[in-house]
């Protein structure tokens, strides 16, 4: 009896230890959609803003960007009121400047919803910092798709840059 304990306590601590270096992960329910980068959840019974790591989509609320509240609606389609599994930030503190949690977030049937957000052309891939960049292949392959599928952001040459959205380029186009 006293050497099932031992292993159970065992394999118990091992389990643990692999779980951490994989990042801390909780199932919770999406309470808010502020934008298409950035939701709210419930956390240890209180709601947290969470800022989606690697992805950048076009500003809702201080400039209005092109696709910003097609990136918005995507995500509350996707998200609003699901169950999705959180994966934090492997940063020992996962949080950024403006208190939001750093998180991936999984959908229930195991996609990566930055991955999804990039495919549909609404979502840049942008700030892939050490240590969070576990995914960023899978994140830069799906930009890559939308991109030549010329697909929302990417249907407008140089709208996309590297600091974020040229509006100019796109009212330019327009006028």
């Amino acid at each position: 009896m006293k050497k099932w304990f031992v292993l159970f306590v065992f394999i118990f601590l091992i389990h643990g230890c692999v779980q951490q270096n994989k990042g801390t992960t909780f199932v919770t329910t999406v309470q808010y959609v502020v934008d298409g980068d950035t939701i709210k959840i419930k956390k240890d019974g209180e709601i947290v803003t969470v800022r989606l790591l690697n992805i950048d989509t076009p500003e809702t609320y201080r400039e209005k960007q092109a696709y910003g509240e097609e990136a918005k609606q995507f995500a509350k389609d996707v998200l609003l009121h699901k169950k999705v599994t959180v994966e934090l930030s492997a940063k020992e503190q996962p949080y950024d400047r403006y208190g939001r949690l750093l998180a991936y977030i999984w959908l229930e049937d195991g996609t990566l919803y930055q991955e999804k957000i990039v495919q549909e052309g609404l979502a840049r891939v942008a700030y892939v910092f050490e240590p969070d960049t576990k995914y960023a292949k899978k994140l830069y392959k799906a930009q890559g798709e939308a991109k030549k599928a010329k697909k929302r952001i990417w249907s407008v040459d140089g709208y996309v840059t590297e600091e974020g959205f040229n509006m100019s380029v796109w009212l330019d186009q327009a006028s």
